[in-house]
């Protein structure tokens, strides 16, 4: 019996059906896959909140309690919805055996349906492929086993799962190293003056991305047309610099949210909602 699931981004799980003669290679791939992450006798360490990746050197994990969904697996599949590669965008595609679970990040490049796919039909002859389709690759962003979620790269962990509740806050000087990252015109000490936890642990993570450079290097329409279509009250200054709102921290963490990619519009309801925690957003 296949043991393949679509975690969706609201942590709800939905059983993958396959045909019985791939169930045993996506079973491998899987597998293999973790053997890659997570090789026998490497150094476990836990999370200490700092989310420089130290690929190879180690494992890091979580203590983690996985969401109530999974408690249907491995034997209640017929209680589970099934996925719809039609209506369905997963956050993650993953594998359960013998006690583990393999997970494998999962977005919109997975999918082919919008794309130009040539398949082989006749000798050398190349046809269409009209059935939609998606890619499983041969690779595991994080495993969970006995109450420990392990990965390698937190910024991939944290779009299967949040994490942000693990990560350390920033210090003052960090918010300070903040405020000179090129793009962004910043009153740091408003910052520190109004900053929550939640703050500070965006901007430690925003941080540790070029995610500000790749949103300022956009054209300018495309920028305000993405600040107004996910309600981030920001602005683009004479100098070209992206504004943040540092009077009002719930305006503050909605743009640091933004640039962190927490904000995401759902394919069935374009409605928004906060990324990991899937809450819907009233924006």
């Amino acid at each position: 019996m296949s043991q393949f699931y679509a975690l969706m981004h609201d942590n709800t799980v939905k059983y993958i059906s396959l045909r019985e003669e791939i169930i045993a290679d996506i079973r491998n791939l899987f597998i293999n896959g973790g053997a890659v992450l997570k090789p026998e006798g490497i150094e476990e360490d836990e999370f200490d909140g700092n989310i420089v990746s130290r690929n190879g050197e180690n494992i890091t994990y979580v203590n983690y309690n996985l969401p109530e969904d999974f408690a249907r697996i491995p034997d209640n599949q017929a209680d589970m919805s099934e996925y719809n590669i039609n209506e369905d965008t997963p956050k993650s595609i993953f594998y359960y055996d013998d006690g583990k679970f393999y997970f494998q990040a999962f977005n919109k490049k997975n999918m082919l349906q919008r794309k130009m796919i040539l398949q082989i039909e006749f000798g050398n002859v190349f046809a269409r492929m009209n059935n939609n389709a998606f890619i499983v690759e041969d690779k595991v962003h994080a495993i969970f086993e006995n109450g420990r979620l392990y990965f390698q790269s937190y910024t991939i962990a944290n779009q299967i799962f949040s994490l942000i509740d693990f990560v350390t806050e920033a210090t003052n000087t960090e918010i300070e190293s903040f405020g000179d990252i090129e793009g962004i015109n910043v009153n740091t000490e408003n910052i520190k003056h109004i900053a929550n936890i939640k703050t500070r642990r965006l901007i430690k993570l925003l941080s540790n991305t070029d995610n500000i450079a790749i949103f300022m290097r956009k054209a300018s329409r495309t920028r305000a047309n993405l600040l107004r279509k996910y309600g981030v009250n920001a602005q683009i200054n004479e100098n070209n610099e992206l504004v943040l709102p540092t009077n009002n921290v719930v305006e503050l963490n909605r743009t640091l949210e933004f640039l962190n990619e927490d904000i995401f519009r759902g394919v069935i309801t374009d409605r928004l909602y906060r990324s990991n925690s899937k809450k819907k957003d009233n924006h």
